[in-house]
């Protein structure tokens, strides 16, 4: 049975409550420090130490814009840069729009597959300011995790990489500091479990 624990409040009080090695992988997208929204400021690098501590392997979603803020956080622990093409949708970079979607990626080297480190996706309703589709989240957690395994959001946001973790096996933590964007995660990631409980054989 997939176990999903969520949290509301700051991720840097809750990861160093988490032990050492806990999860498989951390896979979040932060803040990027654009200014579109409130919680948007700065990019935030305080939960990174733990975040390695927590998990195995790490996953920054970075988007282009992100790309150099979190290079510059991981710096030599980087092991690769997981590249996806968003095919109908447009995100700012540094230079013009564009539908390049970037993640970086450090610690314990993933399982290999077929174009292990890109593929293409087509954007899905927005939930969040900083949305990312739900078909890039499931290719995503597939290529650097196992069915079974523990995925750790320490920014989860509206709850889009709980949603994928369900709908593909895997257990999730996750942590958000925003009440609505808390509550809305809650609700999408119930209807997941409530949809995977109703197919046939499910053992959710």
């Amino acid at each position: 049975m997939m176990r999903v624990q969520l949290y509301h409040g700051d991720c840097l009080d809750i990861l160093p409550t988490l032990a050492d090695g806990s999860v498989d992988a951390v896979v979040t997208d932060p803040p990027y420090g654009t200014n579109k929204a409130e919680w948007d400021m700065a990019f935030p690098t305080e939960w990174y130490t733990d975040a390695k501590r927590v998990g195995e392997t790490v996953c920054i979603i970075t988007g282009s814009i992100g790309l150099k803020d979190s290079m510059k956080l991981v710096g030599d622990d980087v092991l690769d840069v997981i590249s996806a093409r968003n095919m109908n949708g447009m995100t700012r970079g540094p230079i013009g729009f564009g539908n390049w979607l970037a993640a970086v990626l450090v610690g314990k080297k993933p399982r290999q597959g077929p174009n292990a480190f890109h593929f293409s996706v087509r954007g899905d309703k927005p939930e969040h300011p900083s949305p990312k589709p739900i078909e890039y989240m499931r290719h995503l957690i597939e290529r650097i995790t196992d069915p079974g395994d523990t995925v750790l959001d320490c920014f989860m946001g509206s709850g889009t990489t709980g949603v994928a973790c369900v709908q593909t096996g895997r257990n999730f933590i996750g942590i958000e500091i925003d009440a609505g964007y808390y509550a809305i995660a809650e609700k999408r990631i119930a209807e997941a479990q409530m949809q995977l409980s109703m197919l046939p054989g499910s053992e959710l």
